[in-house]
Order: C-alpha cells, then sequence, then structure tokens
C-alpha cells in the first residue's frame, strides 16, 4: 500500500508528539486509517490518484484533474489522516508483548500517563480528526469541477448531498454523518417512499434525478414533498440504529468511557433517543401522507400519467379518506 503520509512533519503538522518518534512505528495505524476512515469517503477512484500521486513515478490522471490541485487536497487529507493514525494507536504505544506478558515501558524521565489522560487525548484526537476529514468533504462538494473522479456516489438517492439533508433534518451540517445516514436512506426509499409514488412513477423520478440537469416543475413540486419526510423517517431509523455496534459475538451500546474525569461527549439517554425518534417518525408519516394526497389530488392522464394509471391511485374523493398514514398513538402506519 502507498501511504498518504511519507514523514514525520506531516504528522507533527497535526498534533503535538515527541519528536523521537519514528515515523515507521506509525505506519501499521496510518495504513488502517487510510483503509477505515480516509478511502470510503474520497471514493475508490479519487483515492487511487492520491495514491498514484505519492508514487515515486506517479502517473497524471485522464480526467483532467492537475497535479496541483492533487497536491492541495494530499495537503488537507494528511491532517484528520495523522489524526485518526494516533487515536488507533496510542493504547498500544508504551506496551512490551513478549513471552513474559504484557508490560508498560518506563524510564527514569518518562512514566506512563493515568489512564483517564490517554483517553482525554484519544477523545480530543477522535473529534479533531472528524471535524478535519468533514472540512475535506465540505471541499470536496465545493470544488467537484477539479476532482473528476469523486463522483456523487449518492446521486441515485433523493437526498443527495448533506446540504440537502440538513435543510429537513439539522445534522450540523456534517458531511460524515450524511454518508452514514445513505443506507438508511436507500432503506427508507425502498420501503415508504417507492410504495407511496407507485413502482413507476418512482423510477421515472430516479431516471430523471440521475440523467438529467433540471427537473420539470411538477418534479420539483414532488420533490418538495418527498424530501422533508425521506428526511424525518430516516432519522427516526437511524436514532435507534447509529448509537449501537453490532458485532459477530452481539449488539451492544456504542463503547464509551468509564472514567468520571473523561472530557468527552455522553450518549444520550434512551429516553430522549426514543422521544427524539417518534416525533421524527410521526412528523415523517405527516408529510408522507401530505405527499400521497398531494398525488390522489393533482394526477391526470397529463401530471403525474405514471401514477395516475397505478394501482396507487385513490382519486380525489378518497385522498383524505386513505388509511395507511393514520397517526395512531401505539402504532406506524404500513403499506400495502
Amino acid at each position: 500500500m502507498i501511504r498518504l503520509i511519507d514523514n514525520l512533519s506531516q504528522v507533527l503538522s497535526a498534533a503535538s508528539i515527541n519528536v523521537s518518534n519514528t515515523l515507521e512505528n506509525w505506519y501499521p495505524y496510518i495504513e488502517e486509517a487510510q483503509e477505515t476512515f480516509i478511502k470510503p469517503v474520497l471514493g475508490i477512484g479519487l483515492y487511487e490518484q492520491l495514491q498514484d500521486a505519492m508514487a515515486l513515478d506517479p502517473v497524471p490522471p485522464q480526467d483532467g484533474t492537475t497535479t496541483e490541485n492533487l497536491a492541495k487536497l494530499l495537503e488537507m487529507i494528511r491532517k484528520p489522516l495523522a489524526l485518526y493514525a494516533l487515536w488507533l494507536g496510542a493504547d498500544e504505544f508504551g506496551v512490551s508483548v513478549s513471552s513474559q506478558g504484557i508490560q508498560v515501558i518506563e524510564t527514569q524521565t518518562h512514566k506512563t500517563a493515568p489512564q483517564y489522560r490517554v483517553q482525554n487525548l484519544k477523545e480530543n484526537w477522535i473529534r479533531r480528526a472528524n471535524t478535519s476529514l468533514d472540512l475535506v468533504l465540505k471541499f470536496l462538494d465545493e470544488h467537484r469541477e477539479d476532482y473528476p473522479a469523486y463522483i456523487c456516489q449518492d446521486a441515485d438517492l433523493f437526498l443527495r448531498n448533506t446540504t440537502e439533508f440538513n435543510s429537513e433534518v439539522d445534522i450540523r451540517e456534517s458531511r460524515r454523518v450524511f454518508v452514514a445516514l445513505k443506507p438508511v436512506i436507500r432503506s427508507v426509499e425502498r420501503k415508504y417512499i417507492r410504495p407511496t409514488l407507485s413502482a413507476e412513477l418512482f423510477d421515472e423520478l430516479k431516471s430523471a434525478l440521475e440523467s438529467n440537469p433540471e427537473l420539470t416543475s411538477d418534479q420539483k413540486a414532488l420533490m418538495e414533498l418527498i424530501r422533508p419526510a425521506l428526511a424525518h423517517l430516516t432519522m427516526a431509523r437511524a436514532l435507534v440504529e447509529i448509537s449501537i455496534d453490532v458485532l459477530d459475538w452481539g449488539i451492544f451500546d456504542t463503547a464509551g468511557n468509564t472514567f468520571s474525569n473523561v472530557s468527552s461527549k455522553q450518549g444520550s439517554n434512551r429516553e430522549r433517543i426514543a422521544f427524539m425518534a417518534e416525533a421524527n417518525q410521526r412528523d415523517g408519516e405527516a408529510e408522507l401522507k401530505a405527499l400521497q394526497q398531494f398525488l390522489d389530488e393533482t394526477a391526470s392522464e397529463t401530471v403525474y400519467p405514471l401514477y395516475f394509471n397505478s394501482s396507487r391511485y385513490a382519486g380525489k374523493a378518497k385522498a383524505e379518506q386513505r388509511i395507511e398514514f393514520l397517526n395512531k398513538p401505539d402504532n406506524s402506519f404500513f403499506l400495502v
């Protein structure tokens, strides 16, 4: 693997560490950080271009990306990469693993930091790394024309980017949060939006989003109703799912520290999460009801004809009486 950090000064520019370090000690953690944190958000194409730019004999990209632009992105990406590597390696440094067991290394002038201080430092590293990576993704969103290999991997979604999602539900404009939400968005589209629109209208709208630079006025009106429903239903699912880890030995709450003097953000309590999830679910149901009613009252042979000629169409007279979206306190809706 070609590492995107090739000298210790690039690590030192991101965080204060002892200059007696050698970069070789950090290689395993740099490589893991690249694969775990950097590659998934950049996409394979742009990630490989950055690796080529680091090669001894770099091959210029054939898509028009300039060497100067790649160098600028490399400089930006090294900060979160270095911080993620420090976060990954912190627990293993200063520990000796041998046939005699696991020992902590100490000298007359250097003693191992208390565990709470190590945890505080790790908390600071991961927070700064996440913030730095969000800034990189914001930069790429604003300069897509300079990085053709950074393909919009969510172009097929009805909520295509952080800005669109944040306009409906506040996620603090975090690109990383949006990336984490994309599988949930895709699932909600299939399970709620598609049956609401009818398969035919859903597929037509998807094709229009992927192929046409400008939607028609009817399509825009539909998207104005789809996006808030999709965002709130996504959050209703994500609020419950995003705070757990599904591992091969069980399901656990996302790991947190056990030290009272560790400075970190604590996970919200279950009751508050449940209230937020329920509120988003009911908002989404109400917005989906409005979408369905709009289609039943508007569709005709010339306006949304695919919906008009589908089994989903109920007509103006029955639009308000449809029962799929009743907001009952003890259950949610389902579509048949």
